[in-house]
């Protein structure tokens, strides 16, 4: 069996996805039941027909400028839909009207109204659909939820602050949905993973620390309370010279503290001193993990973020924005 795979998108994400399906393609996937499976780039798609061509032409696939061209001509069993959110949407729904397995990176897009009709037709169509939030795959996020497996979890607080991205359409709330939705989803979609949905979020923000870099809030502070019982904060600027990701929690009998830049993780449980160094494999297990799932094995992939979870990431993470541009409570269904 050979799994036959397309790019739609081609720009800093789609090329570290390439790297892992490099290893795929040379060594084909293992960990599956049943038969070997071989793996091939068919086609390459991007607005910028040269960046297509860059990524395809060494590994011998076809370049197209259009994502909905390469679907209705290739017969592929899975797609990479790699672009930016104002540009999703047409791509997905094409896949799943081709019955084509789709790998989405974040955010699935900017209007969830949308997006849930997309997720219609994915469901409705029966393919995979997996979400890029890799946050999921992290060596560290793992042991945690071992540490912490059967523990409330009362507060979960969490820095993430980078400085500007040069990429033009992410300075433009129309089109990247500003920091929040396109950025800080990682650490917003980690909060639903470690302590459940939210109901309400309180939020403020400022736009003082970069002068003409942004249209949106360049800093932003958002408490959540979940349906769990706990309560948790995202601090996130795009306008730190220095990185920092960093997530703490407090659950019972248990204090933790992840980087998930360093990829690591301290802290106590039980009075007891913990340490974990976990690696930064996360985009290839991740990916892998879609792979596996595409080619349909008996023990086949993990998929830990399908279209329907992503879904509701988007949704607060578009509330935690309003909470935060509005200095309101914000609540949801």
């Amino acid at each position: 069996m050979t799994l036959s795979v397309g790019f739609i998108g081609a720009g800093g994400i789609a090329s570290v996805h390439l790297e892992t399906l490099d290893a795929a393609v040379d060594g084909g996937l293992t960990g599956l039941d049943d038969e070997a499976v071989d793996v091939e780039l068919a086609a390459v798609a991007d607005v910028d027909e040269s960046r297509a061509a860059a990524a395809a032409d060494p590994r011998g696939a076809t370049t197209y400028a259009d994502g909905v061209e390469l679907l209705e001509s290739e017969s592929v069993d899975a797609v990479v839909v790699a672009v930016p959110p104002f540009a999703h949407g047409e791509y997905e729904r094409a896949a799943a009207e081709e019955g084509v397995d789709l790998f989405v990176e974040k955010p699935l897009g900017l209007d969830v109204e949308a997006v849930r009709e997309t997720g219609r037709g994915v469901e409705e169509a029966g393919v995979l659909a997996q979400a890029g939030y890799v946050c999921r795959y992290a060596r560290i996020t793992e042991r945690a939820l071992e540490l912490l497996d059967g523990r409330g979890v009362g507060h979960v607080d969490s820095t993430y602050w980078v400085s500007l991205p040069e990429t033009p359409w992410w300075r433009e709330r129309a089109r990247s949905g500003g920091q929040i939705v396109e950025q800080s989803t990682h650490v917003y979609d980690l909060h639903r993973y470690l302590a459940g949905d939210v109901r309400a979020a309180t939020g403020s923000g400022t736009d003082g620390l970069l002068e003409d870099g942004v249209d949106f809030q360049d800093s932003t502070s958002v408490t959540m309370d979940h349906d769990s019982g706990a309560v948790s904060h995202v601090s996130s600027t795009c306008a730190s010279p220095e990185s920092r990701f960093e997530v703490r929690i407090a659950a019972e009998d248990a204090f933790l503290e992840l980087d998930y830049f360093s990829h690591s993780l301290s802290g106590t449980v039980d009075r007891e001193t913990v340490s974990f160094e976990g690696d930064g494999d996360w985009y290839r297990r991740e990916f892998e993990s879609f792979l596996r799932a595409a080619a349909g094995g008996a023990s086949g992939g993990d998929v830990r973020s399908d279209f329907a979870d992503a879904t509701e990431t988007l949704a607060l993470t578009l509330g935690a924005r309003e909470a935060a541009e509005s200095n309101r409570r914000v609540t949801f269904e």
